[in-house]
């Protein structure tokens, strides 16, 4: 894009993003801010879980279109069964929420599914684990496979007084430092988001 197209890109529209919980939203759209600039629009809607999500999906995006969104991004994490500790079937969920968001025709969206959570992003980058562990922790090659990554961001921020340091309330943080190429290469289901930001 040139930089007049970049402006008038952002100036005409505006990015819905869904997701289960309200730091969740707030990730994704610092992710925006740096591929496609601060003065990018986003209108967010959190669901405040994973079942109101499916089920609320259609209606929100007829409504949140009506209000002039015309991207729509869609974060829903890969849960695991608690029967048995293995994950949920991603290509079962991501059919469900396709079906779900055709009841509105002529959408431009993106249905992103962190493996297991969001969370799993950060342990791409040495550099934000080591700030999550105050220097400890190590980057993972194939951070999907992390069984509970928010857990055990939790756990390696514990210091000596045996309190964690990080929360969730810490993502955006770590978004704005997480390295996005890096994070790219060893995260699918950011490379995709990412891939879907830039046809933008």
């Amino acid at each position: 894009m040139t930089g007049s197209t970049v402006v008038f890109w952002m100036a005409n529209h505006l990015i819905a993003l869904i997701a289960e919980d309200d730091t969740d939203c707030d990730t994704v759209r610092k992710i925006i801010h740096r591929v496609l600039g601060q003065g990018t629009r986003t209108k967010p809607w959190a669901s405040k879980g994973c079942s109101t999500l499916r089920r609320k999906l259609p209606a929100k995006l007829k409504a949140m279109s009506k209000e002039g969104c015309n991207a729509f991004i869609i974060v829903h994490d890969l849960d695991r069964n608690p029967e048995n500790n293995s994950l949920n079937d991603a290509v079962k969920l991501r059919d469900a929420l396709e079906r779900a968001a055709s009841e509105v025709e002529h959408i431009n969206r993106h249905i992103c599914i962190p493996i297991e959570e969001l969370e799993a992003w950060f342990w791409s980058d040495p550099d934000v684990v080591r700030h999550v562990g105050r220097g400890k922790g190590e980057a993972r090659l194939h951070p999907h496979l992390i069984n509970k990554p928010k857990e055990q961001l939790i756990r390696l921020s514990v210091g000596e007084n045996r309190k964690p340091r990080y929360s969730t309330n810490m993502n955006v943080e770590l978004a704005d430092r997480l390295n996005l190429n890096l994070c790219s290469e060893r995260c699918p289901s950011f490379r995709n988001l990412l891939d879907f930001l830039q046809s933008l």
